[in-house]
């Protein structure tokens, strides 16, 4: 008898698989609003993605004055951050997009970042979710050229490359 109940104890000890184990973080969801901004996009694990500020912030050039090669390539999404990264070490002070984000203090954060070419297009993709999206073209961090970056109509969807001197729209973003 003493075996039989222990036998019946550990069988309704161990986790069920309908059961929700306590101890794994809860998933992230568009939409959500987290870490001083609107996630806008989220990975397979539910526990990483990017955030989007809820608001423009001003038009600005995305160079600062001098059409420099800054090494920021990258399209993918989670290039971003080394993108913007790299626009300011070359370009170094000033109010230029990538600047302006790297500065960025909102909400208790201070890790935001230009997107990439890539994320700024799932960033376009949740416009609705994210909000306050005016039909204009936004910049990137993704450079094309000495004379260009990437950037994206918000309106069309259309990504295409844009003179560093003109002065889009931009959002910044972090990634959590």
């Amino acid at each position: 008898m003493k075996l039989f109940l222990s036998i019946l104890i550990i069988v309704f000890a161990l986790p069920h698989k309908d059961e929700k184990n306590s101890s794994s973080p809860e998933a992230h969801k568009i939409g959500e609003k987290f870490g001083g901004g609107i996630i806008f996009y989220v990975d397979a694990s539910g526990q990483h993605g990017l955030i989007a500020s809820e608001k423009d912030q001003k038009k600005a050039k995305w160079y600062n004055g001098a059409f420099k090669i800054c090494k920021a390539s990258g399209t993918a999404v989670g290039t971003g951050q080394a993108n913007t990264t790299a626009i300011v070490a070359v370009q170094g002070t000033g109010t230029y997009a990538a600047s302006v984000c790297d500065a960025l203090e909102l909400n208790g954060f201070s890790d935001w970042f230009l997107p990439s070419k890539d994320e700024l297009n799932l960033l376009r993709a949740q416009r609705a979710v994210v909000g306050g999206f005016d039909n204009l073209s936004y910049w990137s961090s993704s450079e094309y050229g000495i004379d260009y970056a990437w950037g994206q109509n918000f309106r069309s969807g259309a990504q295409d490359y844009g003179n560093k001197n003109s002065a889009p729209a931009f959002r910044a973003i972090r990634a959590f």
